[in-house]
């Protein structure tokens, strides 16, 4: 993951990771100004405004009300915004191509995909995973990979079943993870656990795709990969603190956490307590 600069017309925040790039950006200029959005970009509105205007591709400009929590499919399209009449806050989420080809070749679609050009919509799922991933720039990433390439993989489904007119409403078949298979996953994470697990390489062990190694480990284990990482580096992180005297610091980092804070919050969320309250009562 890598931080943004600021601009100086807007406080832009981006982040980046495999086959993904967020910004979280405010608006700051008023008044009429061109402003073009990047291609095959989605973006989500979060702030309301009585009166904009946009135009697409060069042509006639239009001014429309803008309701919060609005979405945007540019597609291949040039969309300009050419005046605001107060600030205005999104989120752009560019996804790779590559990433919708290959999930549509996997299930036997047509390639190469291409998203619908919609804008000034509502759509729940798209706002709801804009959101969260909000949450990660802003915090730097401290959910980690697991759990951003999981919204990722949604949105993507999301997007091809919703958008783009070539995956049904049917479920894809989903593979099996035989049992010899799954304890080399589960060996394999429990060697790793202070690593940057990715569900690309946990994939690879199968070998399977991310999307249905994802949806298979879900099936059989009864959590999604990163709540069963999670959950793993928590467990580790109880033993820990019972039979070392490492600091609760030093075992956030043994156990996979890039931020003692984090580790701190999630072994609270999960466990009820604190490490420290964890620790005194061994």
């Amino acid at each position: 993951m890598q931080p943004s600069k600021l601009q100086p017309t807007a406080s832009i925040l981006k982040a980046e990771w495999n086959d993904l790039i967020v910004e979280y950006a405010c608006l700051e200029m008023v008044g009429d100004f061109d402003f073009a959005m990047p291609k095959d970009a989605i973006s989500v509105a979060f702030y309301p405004h009585e009166r904009v205007a946009w135009s697409v591709d060069g042509g006639q400009t239009q001014t429309t009300a803008l309701p919060s929590g609005s979405v945007f499919i540019y597609s291949s399209c040039e969309f300009v915004w050419h005046s605001r009449e107060k600030e205005g806050k999104y989120v752009n989420i560019m996804l790779d191509q590559r990433l919708l080809n290959q999930l549509a070749a996997e299930n036997g679609l047509s390639t190469p995909v291409e998203l619908e050009y919609r804008v000034l919509f509502p759509d729940p799922t798209i706002m709801h995973i804009a959101q969260l991933l909000k949450s990660e720039v802003i915090s730097g990433g401290l959910a980690g990979n697991l759990y951003v390439e999981s919204l990722r993989n949604l949105l993507a489904v999301h997007l091809l079943r919703n958008y783009s007119g070539v995956l049904s409403d049917s479920t894809p078949q989903v593979g099996v993870l035989g049992v010899l298979k799954l304890k080399q996953i589960k060996d394999f994470i429990e060697e790793n656990l202070a690593e940057k697990l990715a569900i690309a390489n946990l994939a690879v062990l199968v070998p399977m795709s991310q999307f249905h190694f994802a949806r298979a480990f879900k099936m059989q284990v009864g959590e999604a990969p990163h709540r069963y990482v999670l959950q793993r580096r928590i467990e580790r992180a109880k033993v820990l603190l019972k039979v070392t005297r490492f600091s609760s610091a030093e075992i956030s980092y043994q156990v996979g956490f890039s931020n003692p804070s984090h580790f701190s919050a999630q072994f609270s969320k999960l466990v009820g307590i604190t490490p420290k309250q964890f620790r005194d009562s061994a």
